[in-house]
């Protein structure tokens, strides 16, 4: 997703969120990461502070999951 994070770390912050989120699930990295992405962007834009939209992406990401399952 184009230039989502501010930097490389971010990005690695956000990439092993991904991994451990995929994990977790038992879901394809590949189905997960479309999700949290679309989270992290959609928090992005009222966001003050970034330390902590991993946390938020995680739990929007778990809901929309879950309820895709259902």
């Amino acid at each position: 997703m184009g230039n989502l994070y501010a930097n490389a770390n971010e990005a690695a912050v956000h990439e092993a969120a991904i991994d451990a989120l995929a994990s977790e699930m038992h879901r394809p990295v590949d189905e997960v990461k479309p999700h949290y992405e679309r989270e992290v962007s959609r928090l992005l834009e009222g966001a003050r502070v970034r330390d902590f939209l991993s946390v938020c992406a995680i739990r929007h990401t778990k809901e929309a999951l879950r309820g895709a399952a259902r």
